[in-house]
């Protein structure tokens, strides 16, 4: 007997779960042949009651447009380990796929499922499968260094549920952030006269994301 039969879930909204989707083909073919009833990976979570606004389901690799959708319906989300995923050998998550089926998702590391549970490493390594997938063709363009820090921070908060506490600058929101000198004696980053050209913040964010540690 399936532990999903022995379970015998029943929809509760309030609880949160997560777990993890299609990381890896493999991964994906074993679900097939342990679930024969089920239309699809997505599908045994969803069937279970374990697909709900309060779900976070880690990588995500191979979902379809299909179950994108489902993810969708249902308020679910992903949370993006490219670190993991590229250390593994698991897969290339689409993220501007997922954007576009509008599924909530932030950045994670699989509980250092690869070589590191910083969450700047995940930035830099979400912008290089973006750009793995423009160079392969598979996408026209990349996720900018912007759109992946929203991913770091305002995504990640819509994954769990804390958009309305923490997540941006929103007047009322809790000020959960980095206080950064980037001039301190030991700092990495290098400031030159053409970072003060234009939007210094702008320039600076970008030096640290890249930089910091």
């Amino acid at each position: 007997m399936h532990l999903t039969d022995r379970l015998g879930f029943t929809p509760r909204p309030w609880v949160e779960s997560d777990s993890h989707v299609s990381e890896n083909r493999e991964e994906v073919e074993a679900v097939k042949s342990l679930f024969p009833d089920y239309k699809n990976y997505t599908d045994v979570y969803d069937k279970n009651n374990l697909l709900t606004n309060k779900t976070v389901m880690a990588h995500g690799c191979y979902l379809s447009e299909e179950e994108l959708n489902i993810f969708s319906e249902r308020g679910a989300s992903i949370a993006h380990c490219p670190n993991s995923n590229l250390s593994l050998s698991s897969g290339l998550l689409n993220v501007l796929e997922v954007l576009k089926n509008k599924v909530k998702i932030g950045l994670g590391t699989d509980v250092a499922g690869g070589y590191s549970y910083s969450m700047l490493d995940a930035i830099r390594r979400a912008v290089m499968v973006s750009n793995v997938l423009l160079i392969n063709k598979v996408n026209e363009k990349s996720l900018t260094l912007k759109e992946v820090f929203r991913l770091a921070t305002l995504g990640g908060s819509q994954a769990l549920g804390l958009d309305s506490e923490i997540g941006n600058f929103e007047v009322g929101k809790e000020f959960d952030a980095l206080l950064i000198n980037p001039k301190a004696s030991d700092s990495p980053i290098d400031l030159f006269y053409g970072d003060f050209v234009g939007d210094i913040s702008e320039a600076v964010i970008q030096k640290f994301l890249y930089l910091g540690m």
